[in-house]
């Protein structure tokens, strides 16, 4: 049968994740993996969250495994009140909705501020599960070139004048301000609020995906685009899978409620709700000070890799070699002096026992197909410095 005349345009815009298509090659067993961009199993409170979920069942199984609230757990709510104000952000209760991870925020997002046609503005690279949520909505991306500080505003300015010039309507910018997934750049203090400025002048939202924020190395970020916000102009989504774990699929919107009430009616649509099991485990792990309690473990647990790796680069990278140096968050940026595509490479790194990602997936226009992203996270120091080595070889 031919289901082409029944499918709505999404099933046109809808594209496969090229990383999630590399699954099967980049896993296979004994890989020093640096590709997926995925926090250390070696991190998560097993015993702790063991306790908590049996508990919670034994005591509470009427309300935990039960549906909720669209809106999410409201203990949790309220304890992200006190949490995004820590950071600087003045917010209310109304304000905040939970999400089944940053990726459904980032899709109910989308679909209510991207209509087909809409042009969004997105780093150059920028993380694939935005960009795709973005364009599964019928959005057309456009990429910003970034520097060592963050996007670049003046290439802001004369896209999005040249766009509406043009007849097509910008409503957004997508960034990742802290330790940006794929390149580890942070936007600086002065660009954070200059991009503010800017879109405020050129009328525009800033969607701000923060998800790798608390995992800094030494100094803590400048403070969220949010925290600057007086108009209601900034989106801002937090998660915390990089924190605690992925599997208890718990994030979390920040946005003035007239956006949020909308979000929630997709929501409703969507899955009703999100797992109250996963958020009452959340909320309990955060009154038993699993999260702040941790962190800093958890940083010090990451710079030793991201030292290992960088430290390594510099040993063994071929001349000409560029890479980016994070002070937080999970991944490094490299870009190779030749133009060797590094798709090209991949399969060869493999079969030497070492998986990275090619860059160029990463970019929604003007690939540089020379690039790749490292993941410091997953493999122990020692094994990172192994699989460069091997991977400096290849290149």
């Amino acid at each position: 049968m031919e289901y082409v005349k029944f499918f709505s345009n999404v099933a046109d815009w809808a594209k496969p994740n090229p990383i999630r298509r590399l699954t099967a090659l980049i896993n296979r067993p004994g890989i020093i993996s640096f590709a997926g961009g995925v926090p250390s199993p070696e991190t998560f409170p097993y015993e702790q969250i063991a306790e908590i979920s049996s508990r919670l069942v034994r005591e509470k199984g009427a309300e935990v495994l039960q549906y909720g609230l669209t809106r999410g757990n409201p203990k949790l709510i309220e304890y992200l009140v006190n949490q995004m104000q820590k950071r600087g952000v003045q917010t209310k209760t109304e304000e905040i909705m939970l999400t089944s991870g940053s990726q459904q925020g980032l899709d109910l997002l989308a679909r209510l501020l991207a209509e087909p046609g809409d042009v969004v503005l997105a780093e150059l690279p920028s993380y694939i599960g935005g960009t795709f949520a973005l364009n599964n909505s019928g959005g057309t991306l456009t990429g910003i070139s970034m520097s060592e500080d963050g996007i670049d505003l003046d290439a802001i300015r004369s896209k999005v004048i040249k766009m509406r010039d043009l007849g097509c309507q910008v409503k957004l910018i997508y960034t990742i301000p802290n330790f940006q997934n794929p390149s580890g750049i942070t936007l600086s203090l002065e660009k954070r609020k200059a991009l503010l400025a800017l879109a405020s002048e050129l009328d525009l939202l800033i969607l701000e995906d923060d998800p790798y924020g608390e995992l800094y190395f030494n100094t803590p970020p400048p403070p969220p685009i949010k925290s600057f916000d007086t108009e209601g102009r900034v989106i801002y989504l937090g998660s915390f899978s990089k924190v605690l774990t992925p599997g208890l699929r718990t994030a979390w919107i920040v946005a003035p409620s007239e956006i949020i009430s909308k979000v929630e009616l997709i929501k409703e649509a969507t899955d009703l709700c999100s797992s109250m099991l996963d958020q009452a485990i959340v909320a309990e792990c955060v009154r038993q000070d699993l999260i702040e309690g941790r962190i800093s473990k958890l940083r010090e647990f990451y710079q030793i890799r991201c030292q290992s790796m960088l430290s390594a680069l510099e040993k063994f990278a071929p001349k000409g070699t560029s890479w980016t140096r994070p002070t937080g968050g999970l991944f490094i940026w490299v870009e190779l002096a030749s133009q060797i595509d590094t798709t090209e490479l991949l399969s060869s790194a493999v079969e030497q026992g070492v998986a990275f990602i090619p860059g160029a997936p990463f970019y929604v226009n003007d690939a540089k197909t020379n690039s790749l992203r490292l993941a410091f996270s997953k493999e122990t120091p020692e094994r990172i410095a192994i699989g460069i080595e091997k991977l400096c070889k290849i290149f």
